[in-house]
């Protein structure tokens, strides 16, 4: 580098440095990148709306429902058991179990946070969650089967989590578990749970987790018949069976992740939401309107909305 590219005249004749050129360089990234983070923070914070007739609350109806609830506890039936999504931290699925303490009043060793960022099998994970339901509330033994179940609880999945929640309800044998106890579940509510898969898994899947959640994987196939659910309004038309239980899935239109068409189980419909401009599945444990119809039903209330087709992912 010369002499006239590292230094420069001063009016008085003295010279200064300049500063160098990866410096420069350095300094010019820095700003893109804080800028390029500043730019998509901005744009996860803009709400789109999209009209649902089967969720007709407005937003103002959306906050004045949750103030209610949070004014007026009434605490929850069973315990509640909060499940975080794909590889997240512990802070996400303790933070939505916050957000349930809130507008149900439960009391706080009621609603059960549980995370598993370093796991990377969804059998394997399903083994944990029911241990940890089982030693936290306890478990019983069926007289007629011999099997071994949890407490009976609702469940609030994230993403990846209500795919470990059906593997942890079903018959360990059928899933590849390894353990025996089995998750006893009153009702499962699933926030863009990938059902059908996810479709980033098609072009990212580095562990045995994400590809069990390829669309049309083995492992999905296999779910769906060892633990397919009862969807909503279906317990209305035949019972609900005694070995089964309710899956009430919500979803984000533009989810890029797992898409709001993937978000419910095979011959369901999932209860959807506008989403963002940009991270709609990352922040689905934001979404109020999936919060005020949660908490809803969680209270044993009138929910403010049904399921209903997808117009787009």
């Amino acid at each position: 580098m010369s002499e006239s590219e590292t230094n420069q005249t001063t009016p008085e004749g003295g010279k200064t440095k300049r500063p160098k050129r990866w410096r420069r360089r350095f300094r010019r990234a820095g700003i893109g990148l804080l800028g390029g983070v500043c730019l998509v923070a901005l744009a996860s914070c803009i709400h789109l709306d999209h009209h649902n007739p089967a969720y007709p609350a407005t937003k103002a109806e959306v906050r004045e429902a949750i103030e209610e609830m949070e004014a007026t506890p009434v605490g929850v039936e069973r315990p509640v058991i909060v499940l975080s999504g794909y590889r997240a931290p512990s802070m996400s699925a303790t933070n939505m179990a916050g957000r349930v303490r809130r507008v149900t009043g439960a009391e706080e060793d009621r609603v059960l946070p549980i995370s598993y960022m370093f796991g990377n099998d969804i059998p394997m994970l399903a083994d944990t969650v029911a241990q940890k339901v089982a030693d936290e509330f306890g478990s019983t033994v069926d007289p007629l089967t011999g099997e071994r179940w949890t407490v009976e609880v609702d469940v609030v999945a994230v993403s990846m989590g209500g795919l470990v929640a059906r593997t942890a309800w079903a018959e360990p044998t059928e899933v590849g578990r390894d353990l025996g106890v089995r998750l006893n579940i009153k009702t499962l509510y699933t926030l863009a749970t990938p059902h059908k898969g996810a479709k980033i898994a098609r072009w990212i899947h580095i562990d045995d987790a994400a590809r069990q959640m390829i669309p049309g994987s083995d492992f999905l196939a296999t779910l769906t018949e060892a633990s397919p659910g009862v969807g909503l309004g279906q317990e209305l038309s035949g019972g609900v069976a005694d070995n089964s239980y309710t899956i009430v899935p919500y979803a984000t239109l533009r989810d890029s992740w797992v898409g709001a068409k993937n978000s419910a189980p095979e011959g369901q419909e999932p209860i959807w939401v506008p989403g963002r401009l940009i991270l709609s599945h990352q922040l689905v444990t934001l979404e109020d309107r999936i919060l005020a119809d949660l908490g809803r039903r969680l209270r044993g209330e009138t929910p403010l909305a049904g399921p209903s087709a997808p117009p787009r992912d």
